[in-house]
């Protein structure tokens, strides 16, 4: 009973890291070996236009072993989250880290989790919008925030 309590407090929280290339201007070697050297670490107005690979990193805030069981989850908002995809990542124990990237997102409302252990950790909420249209932003009726918070 000690050790459950125990081990469900240390489990660890972080950052998360946003990096935006344009991948259609490198050849296929360039998109092999490149890497991205800098991420923005924020997880506050995310709004990505859908014509960009978006990069990732989450940066856990204690050491993690590079055989945790961790997952990565991304969700899609259609009348509730959908998640489409999930990916087990390994922890580089050196730079603390996860990272991956997402091309080719249709414009929505997306939730990304991350997984430690068998429970969720962290997650962010994060928009693409389209190139093509100009945003507008909508005001909310009565009836959409009544669907959000039934959602919840």
């Amino acid at each position: 009973m000690i050790f459950g309590l125990t081990s469900t407090c240390f489990k660890p929280t972080g950052e998360f890291g946003w990096a935006l290339l344009d991948e259609e201007k490198l050849n296929i070697l360039e998109k092999k070996i490149m890497t991205v050297g800098e991420y923005t670490i924020t997880r506050e107005n995310l709004i990505f236009p859908d014509d960009k690979s978006i990069y990732y990193i989450y940066r856990f805030s204690r050491s993690v072993s590079e055989t945790a069981v961790t997952y990565v989850s991304l969700s899609r908002f259609q009348l509730g989250y959908n998640e489409m995809d999930v990916l087990r990542k390994r922890p580089n124990p050196i730079s603390k880290t996860i990272e991956g990237s997402f091309q080719g997102l249709t414009p929505g409302k997306y939730l990304l989790k991350i997984a430690y252990e068998g429970d969720v950790i962290d997650e962010v909420e994060f928009l693409v919008r389209s190139t093509q249209t100009p945003y507008i932003e909508d005001i909310p009726s009565p009836s959409d925030n009544d669907i959000e918070k039934a959602m919840k």
